[in-house]
């Protein structure tokens, strides 16, 4: 790599952190988010044991339709955002709609556009079309190395479907030509924990390029009852005397992260995982700057960060002025008064040796 290069990398990363500080201690954002996901329905057929979204009420009619969701993408072009990515519910109920959407977005130059899938509807016609939409990267969940293990956690006949799905991706990403990043996504809970490394080999046998490891939350609805947070006694939760058994599977993971460079989470979050299982309510790290660098669209137009608001709705007002309104400035007051434990994806904090760090491991320096 030039010299060159490596300086204007550093310099931006700098600038990138002194906006991000100052926009924390002033409260008020002075540059925008780095990515926007659209939960595009909360529509699922599966019912995971970890997962509180298929409980909540459906309005299909409500979901913002096709239309608008393009209008949103040009939108997001517009500010200058090149992340966006597609969720769930289960993403692909609305499979027309999103492979429409998917390629509408990728031929914006420059736009990444990232899919997170079950896997429960990918079959060979659908994934043929999701290659051909020129999606950026296909994550599929994958909770277990072993059939039993995935199948209690997400339902029966999951993990074939998954595993069926997986390669016939890895068939036609080769067939197409196509240079989309595939990828497994496991939620780390009591009842995998010890297949972290099995299933880590299992992405590689089948070919997949990156695992990303989440850590379960007790409500991923955000509502936050006072009765989930005290439900750290839950059987999803590690219980304290496995942590030292799961401090060993780390120190594992960390290593192969070195190794191989295929997984995605950066070293200090593999090494917080213990910690979070451990410490329950009491665990933080850094400064949640989630109000500063990303937006979650649900399916019918509303922003909410984690159950704090904004509450406004993207129907009614654009997305950069919902950005700057005073009712996100309240949201990001309590985002730094948030005592909630947090090892969510989109969690970066605002601690500079821990964000240099995680820049670094991007572009394969350390």
């Amino acid at each position: 790599m030039e010299l060159k290069s490596i300086y204007e990398g550093i310099f931006k990363f700098l600038i990138d952190y002194s906006f991000n500080w100052l926009s924390y201690n002033l409260n008020y954002p002075l540059s925008k988010p780095w990515r926007v996901n659209f939960d595009i329905t909360h529509r699922c057929p599966l019912r995971c044991i970890m997962c509180n979204v298929w409980k909540k009420k459906v309005e299909v009619n409500k979901e913002l339709s096709l239309e608008e969701l393009k209008k949103l993408i040009d939108e997001i072009y517009e500010w200058g955002i090149d992340h966006i990515s597609f969720a769930g519910g289960e993403t692909l109920v609305r499979a027309k709609d999103v492979i429409e959407l998917i390629k509408y977005a990728s031929n914006k130059p420059n736009m990444r556009v990232d899919l997170i899938t079950n896997g429960v509807y990918l079959n060979k016609s659908l994934c043929k079309k999701l290659l051909e939409s020129n999606v950026s990267k296909i994550a599929l969940s994958l909770d277990g190395a072993k059939k039993e293990t995935h199948d209690f956690i997400r339902g029966k006949g999951n993990f074939n479907q998954v595993i069926k799905a997986a390669k016939i991706l890895k068939k036609f990403r080769r067939k197409l030509n196509k240079k989309v990043e595939l990828e497994f996504s496991t939620v780390v809970m009591s009842y995998n924990f010890r297949e972290l490394v099995d299933i880590f080999n299992l992405m590689r046998k089948i070919g997949f390029d990156f695992i990303n490891y989440q850590a379960v939350v007790l409500d991923n609805t955000f509502t936050w009852k006072s009765e989930i947070l005290k439900s750290y006694e839950s059987d999803i939760w590690i219980k304290e005397e496995d942590i030292p058994e799961l401090e060993k599977i780390v120190l594992k993971l960390v290593l192969l992260k070195k190794i191989t460079g295929q997984i995605r989470n950066t070293r200090r979050y593999l090494l917080s995982l213990p910690k979070y299982f451990k410490e329950k309510e009491k665990f933080k790290t850094g400064k949640c700057i989630v109000g500063y660098s990303y937006i979650n669209i649900d399916p019918y137009g509303n922003i909410n960060i984690c159950g704090l608001g904004p509450n406004l709705n993207v129907k009614n007002e654009s997305l950069r002025k919902i950005w700057k309104s005073k009712k996100y400035k309240m949201t990001r007051i309590l985002i730094k008064k948030c005592k909630k434990p947090c090892l969510m994806l989109c969690y970066e904090k605002l601690n500079f040796k821990e964000l240099l760090e995680a820049w670094l491991e991007v572009r394969g320096w350390i």
